[in-house]
Formats: structure tokens, C-alpha cells, sequence
């Protein structure tokens, strides 16, 4: 009879748990990061919400993380605003609050203004046609452009 013996050396065993510490260590940091950055991403977006809610305005961000730990995009959907024709102004604003606020430098901020409504009621419009667009709670920055439109 054979009697298979199987011997590891202290060296090999060191060998081995340090390489398992080394993993283990690289993944824990791999999830630290990732909730570093899910946090980063939640105060941008919670910030610049709250930002916009109180000038009675609603948004919806998006932001994601580009190059760097500290470097993102964000994407700001909203009605279409008279008081949102210059946000390059208002965007340099928001990206230096956001800097002191959350300590992540926003590098570019796009903005969406989706226009509501039915493409029948939207071709009628273009054609020049009289629909009324806008309720009186609603923002008269569209109805302005048709007006002018109108009168060309």
C-alpha cells in the first residue's frame, strides 16, 4: 500500500494567505469605490434638484461619472422655460454651488426641454395655425416664439 503524504511549507502557506488578503482587500476597495461614487452621484443630483425646486421649477437629473473620481456629467431635463433661455449663465452658478456643496467638479451640464404635446396639435402650430399651446399656468416662452413667427 501507498500512503499519499501532502506537505505545504510554512513559506507556501504565507505564500498563499497573503494573496488571498491581497484579493480580498481589492475587491473591498473595488465596492468601496463604487458606493463612493453612487453617493457622489446621489448629492449632485439630490443638490441640483433641490436647486431648481426652490425657484418652483421641476427637473429631472441624471448625472454619470466621466474620467476621475471626482469629475461628472449631469443631464437636466425640464419644461421648456423662459427662464431657462440663458442657462450658460445659470450653469456656472450651479457648477460652482454644486463644487462648495458636494466637493465634485461638474465638468458639462446638457440640458433637454422635450415639448409636450400631440404631433398634430405640434404640425398645426408649424403651419402657423391658431392652437392655443400654453395654459395660463404655463410658461408663454413657446407661445412668444409662435407670435413672432407669425408676424414674419
Amino acid at each position: 500500500m501507498f500512503t499519499l503524504t501532502l506537505s505545504l511549507d510554512s513559506l507556501t502557506t504565507y505564500i498563499v494567505a497573503i494573496d488571498i488578503i491581497a484579493l480580498l482587500s481589492y475587491i473591498l476597495y473595488i465596492f468601496n469605490k463604487k458606493r463612493l461614487i453612487e453617493n457622489a452621484v446621489n448629492k449632485i443630483s439630490e443638490f441640483i434638484t433641490d436647486y431648481f425646486m426652490s425657484s418652483g421649477a421641476e427637473v429631472r437629473v441624471n448625472c454619470i461619472k466621466v474620467d476621475g473620481d471626482k469629475r461628472f456629467v449631469v443631464m437636466i431635463e425640464s419644461k421648456p422655460l423662459k427662464r431657462f433661455r440663458y442657462s450658460n449663465v445659470l450653469e456656472s452658478n450651479l457648477i460652482s454651488h454644486a463644487h462648495k456643496i458636494t466637493g465634485n467638479t461638474i465638468e458639462k451640464i446638457y440640458w433637454r426641454f422635450p415639448i409636450d404635446g400631440d404631433k398634430a396639435e405640434l404640425a398645426e402650430s408649424a403651419r402657423g395655425q391658431n392652437t392655443e399651446l400654453a395654459s395660463a399656468e404655463d410658461d408663454l416662452y413657446f407661445s412668444d416664439a409662435h407670435e413672432r413667427a407669425k408676424a414674419q
